[in-house]
């Protein structure tokens, strides 16, 4: 009994230190979207996407296993190296992500995800029974490390973007597991990103489609 009782607590404190803090990597700005093997390029527009969905990985940048809760996260790299000066409009409401079937999901505000990946201030409630810490102080460390995350996340999210030239643009889009969809891997998996691109002079604006293949460990 009083083993079962110390395993109980020393659980209890592993979950309450996870609940507790937030820690992460920063976005990669290293690697620009020229730069990468799987990039894509139309009409100077460079796309690249990776996949940051396996559980270190994502673990380390986003303190989550946001496969296991249902979300798909995938660093998009933006580069404008246009030789006739063309600017280019991204929205995320125009980005799709298939997978090899065909299935098809669409990118959700980064709000859901930190909604669903913030610790419930309820956990510190155990704390007191168990004599641990004083609840209060487990839920004033809670919360601070729910706004940590709310910042963190929404500082990685990519955002509806005007692409001038030379410009080099990075950030994550989340994408929503399809229900009852079983994921073994994104090997094959793309992203179709639609752009308007603004008409240089003498020219007509047209939106552009492209299809990127996504980098995977």
């Amino acid at each position: 009994m009083k083993r079962l009782l110390n395993l109980l607590v020393i659980s209890t404190v592993i979950l309450f230190i996870g609940c507790a803090s937030y820690i992460s990597l920063p976005k990669d700005t290293n690697r620009l979207a020229h730069n990468r093997i799987k990039k894509q390029d139309k009409a100077g527009l460079i796309l690249a996407a990776e996949d940051y969905s396996e559980s270190r990985k994502c673990y380390r940048y986003f303190y989550r296993d946001l496969l296991d809760m249902g979300y798909i996260p995938i660093y998009l790299c933006v580069g404008n190296q246009s030789d006739k000066g063309y600017e280019f409009t991204i929205r995320t409401e125009n980005i799709t992500f298939r997978f090899e079937d065909g299935t098809q999901a669409q990118a959700v505000n980064v709000k859901d995800v930190i909604d669903d990946s913030q610790s419930s201030p309820a956990v510190a409630a155990l704390a007191f029974p168990l004599g641990i810490l004083p609840a209060f102080l487990i839920g004033g460390s809670i919360s601070q490390a729910n706004d940590e995350l709310d910042q963190d996340y929404s500082q990685k999210a990519f955002r509806d973007s005007h692409v001038l030239k030379g410009d080099n643009l990075f950030g994550f889009l989340f994408f929503k597991v399809p229900a009852g969809k079983n994921i073994t891997t994104l090997k094959d998996a793309t992203l179709e990103v639609k752009a308007a691109q603004k008409a240089a002079q003498g020219e007509m604006a047209e939106t552009i489609s492209c299809v990127v293949s996504i980098e995977c460990d």
